[in-house]
């Protein structure tokens, strides 16, 4: 990537790499993960460090160009891009840096995956997410969901401090002890509403002795609802399960040829579950046949079963002991990719429709992975209303009727994931900007297509897809409540444009009395609402 030397930025730091819309680079830099936005943005500017960020801040502030940070592009709804916007770029900061044995200063560019890697040759981890080619920047200041919520928390639990450009670009490092009201704030709230963060500092857990990760599936329509009402009822009675598991289900459409299909439907549905396990594989199979009996089959039915052993403590190990040392990380990547249902998994040939052509072209297959590169997506999410087994049940049957009444086609996957509360979640909630700390669980409607890199100039199967996702969320409106912010969706209120608009749809993923504090804190470290961005946090009183 060349240097921009144009007179438009020639003030520029020498090493500050910025892309501009003449290079050539440019069709390459500008892309994100959802690619059904296909954002123009003015420049894209490569941060390594917090000087590079409060270069590009200044500069923004004194030409008047607004800007979006991006920290690995995974905003579900492209908000870390922009027309005519500057990127800050943070996907150059990735080296990890150790603070003894048992704490890591973590830059937010830095990929899950190779955060795994790393640590897993260490003999340690932390809770991150499941998707391996999702940034730690965006992940953490949303909260952070993972396959080790219930045994360690969210990821934003693991943070002691972290190094911030503010608005005025101070920088600073927030912790429990210093700046605290401003610590919590980043703890949950989503990026870029207070400053950039260029590094969090981390508590590192430790993987030893052994680790579990598996995968099932069913097929079956009776044992489809049947699996998921239990690990609904397990999770809403959340002393009877251990923290050590954490796992997530799906409940998907499915090729309908060779079923037997319910009246009324259109499509098969499948469900699948995956988790990970702080503990053997001997005990990871007594404890699943132990909640959900003969629906768990012999080892050898597995879509996936694999341990791996650490036997020496973090710090320990030799350089010769960490070469090929990451195992975990591969099976988390596997079950990742199988809990977000993927073409090359279901074990059978595709058609292309259950429901005849929609009279534009379909493509052969769906996305191979949710997680491999940017594809065009729409998600949504909520948490159950449900107070005891029963409407847990018909929330359940709600979604199985849904999916099998809605059309199955081979260039689509969508499905509801279904993901694990309790645990550590439950502890210590004031510490950290989520309202949902009590639920046994969280729902997210997901939808991905196409197997194509420019997928987003296809506006008609965009708006038939994001309109299923919506659809499906008010059909189940009389049953769930909330939202969470890693998994955005700007479309939960008639008119988010709107100031008053903008306040009910951030109290749906805040709550009330979270959003009142949050906006009190905004004033007072971004006034001038410098940060702000279609779903940002308006200050209070506003200005």
């Amino acid at each position: 990537m060349d240097v921009k030397t144009t007179n438009s930025i020639g003030s520029a730091p020498e090493d500050l790499r910025i892309i501009d819309m003449d290079s050539p680079l440019y069709h390459y830099a500008r892309v994100i993960s959802n690619t059904r936005f296909g954002h123009m943005p003015k420049y894209i500017a490569y941060c390594e460090h917090a000087e590079h960020v409060q270069w590009c801040l200044t500069y923004c502030r004194d030409h008047g160009l607004d800007f979006r940070i991006r920290s690995g592009g995974h905003q579900h709804e492209g908000m870390c891009s922009g027309n005519g916007v500057m990127i800050i770029d943070l996907s150059k900061m990735d080296s990890i840096e150790y603070i003894g044995d048992e704490e890591a200063w973590i830059p937010v560019g830095k990929q899950l995956g190779k955060v795994y890697e790393e640590l897993e040759a260490r003999s340690q981890i932390i809770p991150g997410g499941g998707c391996q080619s999702v940034n730690v920047g965006g992940l953490t200041q949303g909260g952070g969901w993972g396959l080790s919520i219930r045994k360690l928390g969210m990821t934003c639990d693991s943070i002691t401090e972290c190094e911030m450009v503010l608005a005025s670009g101070e920088i600073v490092y927030p912790s429990h002890k210093e700046l605290s009201d401003l610590f919590w704030a980043i703890k949950g709230s989503g990026g870029g509403n207070f400053g950039v963060i260029t590094k969090f500092k981390f508590k590192l857990a430790s993987l030893v002795p052994v680790m579990t990760s598996f995968a099932l599936l069913w097929q079956k329509p009776d044992d489809v609802k049947l699996v998921l009402k239990r690990w609904a009822h397990l999770h809403a009675n959340l002393d009877e399960l251990d923290p050590a598991l954490s796992t997530a289900c799906g409940m998907m459409v499915a090729n309908p040829e060779n079923v037997l299909l319910p009246d009324g439907h259109l499509s098969a549905v499948h469900s699948r579950m995956g988790g990970q396990f702080y503990g053997s594989k001997a005990d990871l199979l007594d404890l699943l046949r132990k909640y959900f009996g003969s629906l768990i089959p012999d080892e050898k039915d597995f879509v996936q079963l694999a341990e791996t052993r650490y036997e020496i403590p973090a710090g320990k190990r030799s350089k010769s002991d960490k070469e090929g040392a990451s195992l975990l990380a591969h099976h988390q990547a596997k079950v990742a990719d199988f809990i977000n249902p993927t073409s090359t998994m279901d074990h059978f040939d595709y058609k292309t429709s259950s429901c005849g052509d929609r009279g534009y072209k379909v493509l052969p297959e769906a996305p191979t992975s949710t997680c491999d590169r940017p594809h065009p997506h729409k998600v949504t999410s909520g948490f159950p209303k449900a107070k005891n087994n029963q409407e847990h049940d018909t929330l359940i049957d709600s979604i199985y009727e849904y999916l099998g009444r809605t059309c199955y086609y081979s260039d689509v996957s969508q499905y509801m994931s279904f993901h694990c509360l309790g645990g550590a979640v439950t502890q210590h909630p004031e510490s950290r900007v989520f309202a949902f700390y009590e639920k046994p669980y969280m729902l997210q409607i997901q939808c991905w297509w196409d197997d194509a890199g420019n997928a987003f100039t296809n506006e008609t199967r965009n708006k038939v897809y994001v309109k299923w996702v919506e659809d499906f969320r008010k059909h189940l409106l009389p049953q769930i409540e909330g939202a969470f912010i890693n998994f955005i969706d700007q479309s939960l209120v008639d008119d988010p444009h709107t100031p008053e608009g903008r306040l009910e749809l951030l109290a749906i993923y805040y709550g009330e009395k979270h959003l009142n504090t949050l906006r009190v804190l905004k004033a007072r470290y971004d006034e001038g609402n410098f940060f702000n961005f279609e779903m940002s946090i308006p200050p209070w009183p506003p200005l």
